[in-house]
């Protein structure tokens, strides 16, 4: 029975090796670097221009020096979540942002972009209402 048992382990070892090897690859880039799991959703700005601007591989950390800090940006806002973000325009442009979240009692999500270097409104806000069917998105004019 060793005889059997021992040849089969090894095969499936070698055989779940080569499965994780693929689905590894499958993450990769084309520069062979793994992609990160985490969305890095990039948000729309319309024919908005900011200040910051940035090209499309920026990394933030390496520019988050130049923004105003998230003190600065929240202020007048009650929101409960800030954070630096990228930014498209129409033009194909890219901004760093600061992307402000309110949640809200109706479990309600109202986004908030706002220009790094001024703290300026880029867009009108945006609310993200849970429905039954997932989430659905329309804006809002609450404090335009």
């Amino acid at each position: 029975m060793n005889k059997i048992l021992i040849p089969t382990l090894l095969l499936s070892m070698i055989a779940v090796v080569m499965v994780f090897g693929s689905v590894t690859s499958a993450f990769a880039d084309s520069d062979g670097e793994a992609k990160s799991h985490k969305r890095h959703w990039v948000m729309p700005i319309g024919d908005s221009v900011g200040t910051i601007e940035i090209s499309e591989d920026t990394h933030i950390d390496d520019v988050k020096d130049k923004a105003i800090s998230q003190e600065q940006a929240t202020q007048g806002y009650d929101v409960d979540k800030a954070k630096l973000k990228k930014a498209i325009n129409n033009s194909g442009q890219y901004f760093l942002v600061w992307k402000l979240v309110d949640y809200t009692e109706s479990n309600t999500k109202i986004y908030y972009v706002l220009d790094a270097g001024t703290g300026e409104q880029l867009t009108e806000p945006i609310t993200k209402e849970k429905g039954s069917c997932g989430d659905k998105k329309s804006y809002s004019e609450k404090n335009a």
